[in-house]
């Protein structure tokens, strides 16, 4: 009965890091496309479940063919044992992880159904036969090994065959995508997060899950549970510590999001070998985790491959190290299957080398097929609009504001207000913006009041200058014709449209007077003398000359 708390119960941990990795991946990437990962993320959970009941455990854990795969306990049934049934509850969690991990290397990058395909692939045909060729002879009605299993390979918890084999499936599905649509913008060099205090929080949840995850392994309560839940603690500190350390001295700064990938790829490194190391081994192996993350997602970026969280790095490559951690730091007494250490380094990397193989050229195939029929990139119109919208119709308070805002450029309509959501920074930011458009559209409408005066005042003006039988020329202080009346024209034999905007001076004052007029436009005619009432600036003109 103990055994069954136990596998229950840690199936209950491993289930929390679904919601880790929903809270991770939600608050790492851009928030228009937060509600499209947190879609991911549930239905690839639902899809790896159904897929696991039907095909994967018998595939997995049925009776061996070869010790390649199995063949017998599909459409699980309640006909099993309470013991076998536990199992099964605690392997379909670690399928639904796999399969988790490449929503986040292809966040805001790949369309829903184009990801839910590639689920089915790793549920139905790559996990569970890697996990027989591991695997298989954990299961009590087994009809054999798998055939690394055999040999001597080990992965006590899954380092490659959860981890890296989600790493394979998210770093072919990159492959893909990036040679699918080359023409978008990459991802910037700014570190995305719209929540980065949410995907902190998605941490500590997988953190706390992979107690389960690696304590559950042992499939009882068991005498080494603590020393691997200490190994598994001490690893994964060490792995965010190195991370973070690194990152501080060559940047200068702490990135949040190295001490998060630091922290994954410390709990990644110990799964395997966290049953046969001991507390001091799992400093090492969490530190060179860390700066295995760190430095593999300075590759990542050299060879231009976008990994939109890391997936990679702390996945794939922080796996490979921990499986080979089992030869480098295992304990002899421990492993005790009679290898000796060039022996078990050796069947370390073959198994690690044949899982990746597998994975990579099934899994290149299979997306690549689907790719051809189902486009997995987004469009760039889509990638702009935010997959939130584009993929499935939900909008934020930050999408209605853009889009009211975009309205209002369009149609230079701002006599509607942008919505304000309460108690939110947007509904703050949506609250200033318009008591700013209310103030400029009181000030315009003050402009337009004194534009439309004026314009009458000048229609009056021209009508009293129109009706004038006086000759009336006004000029600017350039000396600049701006008004010419009926009566002008008739003195000086030009129409106005003729002389409008040109120089006065030059077109009806004589030679001998410019100087004169020059200055007294330059002195603004205050160079005569006497009375204010009286002072005149006297000067002859001429018509125009034809």
């Amino acid at each position: 009965m103990s055994e069954l708390y136990w596998m229950l119960t840690t199936s209950v941990l491993v289930f929390a890091m679904q919601a880790g990795f929903l809270c991770l991946e939600s608050g790492r990437i851009r928030s228009k496309n937060s509600i499209n990962v947190a879609a991911k993320n549930i239905s690839d959970f639902i899809v790896s479940t159904i897929l696991f009941w039907v095909f994967g455990f018998g595939i997995m854990f049925g009776d061996s063919i070869g010790g390649v795969f199995g063949f017998s306990d599909f459409f699980f049934s309640e006909q099993h044992t309470p013991w076998q049934i536990s199992f099964f509850v605690f392997q379909m969690m670690f399928c639904g992880t796999a399969a988790t991990l490449t929503s986040g290397a292809v966040a805001e990058r790949m369309t829903f159904m184009g990801y839910l395909a590639i689920t089915v692939v790793l549920s139905t045909v790559i996990y569970p036969v890697v996990g027989h060729w591991s695997w298989s002879g954990v299961y009590s009605s087994t009809g054999g090994q798998g055939w690394l299993e055999a040999r001597g390979f080990i992965d006590f918890a899954g380092s490659t065959v959860v981890h890296s084999v989600g790493g394979w499936m998210a770093l072919v599905s990159i492959m893909i995508i990036v040679l699918a649509l080359v023409s978008l913008n990459k991802r910037s060099d700014y570190h995305l997060g719209n929540n980065l205090p949410l995907s902190t929080l998605g941490v500590l949840l997988i953190w706390l899950g992979w107690f389960g995850f690696n304590g559950g392994s042992t499939l009882a309560l068991t005498n080494d549970v603590p020393t691997i839940i200490l190994n598994t603690f001490i690893s994964a500190a060490w792995g965010g510590f190195i991370a973070v350390s690194i990152n501080y001295f060559r940047d200068g700064y702490v990135d949040v999001s190295a001490v998060l990938g630091g922290v994954i790829a410390g709990l990644v490194g110990i799964t395997a070998a966290c049953h046969i190391v001991s507390p001091s081994a799992s400093v090492v192996i969490g530190g060179v985790s860390g700066l295995v993350a760190y430095f593999g997602n300075l590759l990542m970026k050299a060879w231009n491959l976008d990994d939109a969280l890391d997936v990679v790095p702390t996945h794939l490559f922080a796996g490979i190290w921990g499986t080979l951690c089992v030869a480098l730091f295992g304990k002899e007494d421990k492993i005790a299957n009679g290898l000796t250490f060039w022996d078990q380094l050796w069947i370390q990397a073959f198994g690690v080398v044949m899982i990746g193989l597998y994975c990579f050229i099934v899994g290149y195939a299979c997306i690549w097929l689907i790719n051809r029929f189902m486009p997995l990139r987004v469009t760039k119109e889509q990638e702009e609009q935010g997959l939130n919208v584009s993929e499935h119709k939900a909008t934020t308070e930050l999408f209605d504001l853009l889009t009211t805002m975009q309205y209002q450029q369009n149609n230079a309509d701002f006599s509607t207000p942008v919505p304000e959501e309460p108690f939110t920074e947007v509904g703050q930011i949506a609250r200033k913006y318009n008591q700013v458009i209310e103030r400029v559209s009181s000030e315009i409408t003050q402009r337009d009041d004194a534009l439309m005066r004026f314009q009458e005042s000048e229609m009056r003006k021209s009508a009293i200058l129109n009706s004038s039988m006086d000759c009336i020329i006004t000029i600017n202080r350039f000396g600049s014709v701006m008004e010419f009346n009926p009566a002008a024209e008739r003195t000086f034999g030009c129409l106005k449209s003729q002389v409008e905007g040109k120089s006065f001076v030059g077109l009806f004052v004589l030679e001998e007077d410019r100087k004169q007029i020059f200055q007294s436009l330059d002195s603004g005619f205050s160079t005569s003398t006497g009375l204010i009432l009286n002072r005149r600036n006297p000067f002859r003109l001429q018509r125009a000359s034809k």
